[in-house]
């Protein structure tokens, strides 16, 4: 029996290590570029659209200060709003869809890998904690490689960008993801030493860097004095 469950977590393993594997080479040549950078792109033509409209606008009549029933701003809402997007695939358009999932991904292993090392702790003079170790620790291997994958489809695979906070965001999530399925490989290999000195450390450094990531990410969505007093 304890064979068959080896085996099972095996398989398991090796499914994910291949899915991840696949979704990366698919998503590689398809979406090369930042979903930000889109997002910021397709505004930049609608302003310059707008502009234009403006201009032409103004050519036959200087339009009032904040007159919206004006010619030029009713050519410039019409131009903002009839910006044309560049068409997409549906490997495209598939795969930004999946990244708008890590908002939701991320917090399996946010959840998983604190909970793991309380009861790694807790249970080496309390049995009854030691039982969820594996369970905690697995998950946590599983679902973080997928939170890293939607956050690089959510990003892009662009490398050279100038904002630090998101490379930052990036690479740190990068190593959380690929620690915490190194763990949850360890903990199936070796389910007796999931409250050892080697499974604490992993995970205490784990969450010190989860923390570490949750700063990085409110940076980059409510900016990066959030946490000012």
């Amino acid at each position: 029996m304890i064979s068959v469950i080896r085996w099972s977590h095996a398989l398991l393993a090796r499914s994910v290590l291949a899915l991840l594997a696949a979704t990366a080479i698919l998503s590689m040549p398809v979406a090369p570029a930042s979903a930000h950078k889109d997002h910021k792109a397709k505004q930049e033509a609608a302003q310059r659209e707008a502009k234009r409209a403006v201009a032409g606008g103004s050519a036959q009549a200087p339009p009032m200060d904040h007159d919206m029933s004006m010619p030029g701003h009713a050519a410039a809402m019409t131009g903002m709003a009839n910006a044309e997007e560049p068409p997409q695939s549906f490997g495209v358009r598939l795969l930004d869809w999946f990244g708008r999932f890590h908002p939701m991904l991320v917090h399996f292993p946010i959840a998983f890998i604190p909970a793991a090392l309380f009861t790694a702790i807790v249970g080496r003079k309390r049995p009854g904690f030691a039982k969820p170790v594996q369970f905690l620790v697995v998950t946590a291997g599983v679902t973080a490689p997928f939170a890293l994958l939607s956050g690089w489809l959510s990003g892009g695979f662009v490398l050279g960008l100038d904002d630090w906070v998101m490379q930052s965001h990036r690479w740190l999530g990068t190593g959380i993801g690929i620690g915490a399925f190194a763990l949850g490989v360890f903990a199936l290999r070796r389910p007796e030493q999931d409250r050892g000195s080697a499974m604490i450390v992993g995970l205490s450094i784990l969450t010190a860097a989860i923390l570490v990531q949750g700063w990085f990410g409110g940076a980059l969505v409510h900016g990066i004095d959030h946490l000012n007093w």
